[in-house]
Parts: C-alpha cells; sequence; structure tokens
C-alpha cells in the first residue's frame, strides 16, 4: 500500500474525527486561552494522538509481516477490503455478543482514564490526553491499520500511520485555534468524502490482493 494513501484517507476523513474527537480536543484544559497557549495546547494533544498511531501501526506490521511469511497477505488483503467497504458503506454495524461487551469495557475504561487527565490543568495533561485519545475504538483509525497492515514492513507500517495522523493534523490545529470556523453545516458536506475515500482504498486491497494471486499463479504455470 503506497504510504501517501495514509496522509491523503487522514486529511479527507479527519472532518470525521472532528465529530469523534472535537469534543475531547475542545475540552482540554488549560489556565491560559491565548491563541499561543490554544495552538500548542493542539500541538502536544495531537502529537500524542499521532504518536499512539504509529505504535499501534509498528504492531500490526509485525502481524502483516506474519501473513507475508505464511503466503497469505494476498487473501488478507481480499478479506481486508471487503470489510472496509462493508463498514464505510453500513458504519453503524454493531459487534457479535462478547465481542461488544468488550468493546464497552474498553471504551468506558479509557474514557474514565481521560476524565482524570482533565483534572489536571498541567501543559502536558494534554499530550497524555491525547496519547489515550489515539486509542479508542474508530471505525476510520481501523479503516487506516487494515491498509498498514499490508505495507511491506512494520516501518512502512509505522509510518503509514504516522501519516494518516498527520493528515488529521490540520483540521484538528483549527479546530482548536478556532473552533466556530468548521461549522456542522460544513462538517456534513464534506463527511461523505472520507466515506467515498475508504471505499476506494477497500477496492485497492481487493485489486491488489486479486493481483498477488493471478502473479503467484503465472509464476507456477510459467
Amino acid at each position: 500500500m503506497e504510504l501517501w494513501t495514509g496522509f491523503t484517507l487522514g486529511l479527507l476523513g479527519s472532518f470525521h474525527c472532528i465529530g469523534m474527537c472535537g469534543p475531547i480536543a475542545l475540552a482540554i484544559p488549560g489556565h491560559n486561552s491565548s491563541a499561543a497557549a490554544s495552538f500548542l495546547r493542539g500541538i502536544l494533544y495531537n502529537s500524542g494522538r499521532i504518536l499512539t498511531y504509529a505504535a499501534i501501526g509498528s504492531i500490526f506490521g509485525i502481524l502483516g509481516m506474519g501473513a507475508t511469511i505464511t503466503g497469505y497477505q494476498h487473501i488478507l488483503s481480499i478479506i481486508l477490503g471487503i470489510l472496509i467497504i462493508i463498514f464505510a458503506l453500513f458504519p453503524h454495524i454493531k459487534l457479535p455478543g462478547k465481542m461488544n461487551d468488550i468493546y464497552s469495557g474498553f471504551t468506558q475504561k479509557l474514557t474514565a482514564q481521560i476524565s482524570r487527565l482533565y483534572k489536571n490543568k498541567s501543559g502536558f495533561s494534554a499530550f497524555f490526553i491525547g496519547l489515550l485519545n489515539g486509542f479508542l475504538p474508530c471505525g476510520f483509525v481501523v479503516t487506516a491499520l487494515a491498509a498498514a497492515l499490508i505495507t511491506p514492513s512494520v516501518f512502512h507500517s509505522a509510518a503509514y500511520m504516522t501519516l494518516f495522523g498527520l493528515g488529521t493534523l490540520p483540521v484538528m490545529l483549527i479546530l482548536n485555534m478556532v473552533p466556530k470556523f468548521i461549522t456542522p453545516r460544513l462538517r456534513s458536506r464534506l463527511r461523505p468524502f472520507s466515506m467515498y475515500f475508504a471505499i476506494i482504498i477497500g477496492l485497492i486491497l481487493i485489486w491488489r490482493g486479486y493481483s498477488m494471486m493471478s502473479g503467484g499463479h503465472m509464476m507456477m504455470h510459467g
């Protein structure tokens, strides 16, 4: 998977981030409300968030290497592509039974930890809030992780998720600096673009898996 798609996915989907992470970003504590202080808090918060994405990307890179070694990367690519398209078209699908309980429990614990950090008004609390925020389950992040999973190495997987996070940075920083600039109307108009690009990523993954499969078949019969 080409690294540039990570940045583009983040950029186009950053209006989705405003809906999910916006309330957390806007409520970051701080004594100083000047533009410079808001900018610094925004940088710290988003640095923590992007660092978490890179760390999770590294873990998925290791898992992806396992699929490469065992020769199942093409099947994994096709399955992930189909799942991305399904979740892009039907974002409100619920996880089955126990998985939904685990998901809810994990989200509640994480939210409770973030709430505790809001009581601490020191400068670095914004960084740690961002760090934990990066672990909050999000279908958009999962889409990026699915694409990162089939990059060639652990480094590429971490780089893909870093670029994804950097793609979300401009809009998230604007949100910190000028909260009223991004109106709900503008957000709702731009939100479909993240769905369209997620579908394109899904199609690329399916095509990639099919090409790898066809290439392997030709080599066997060449």
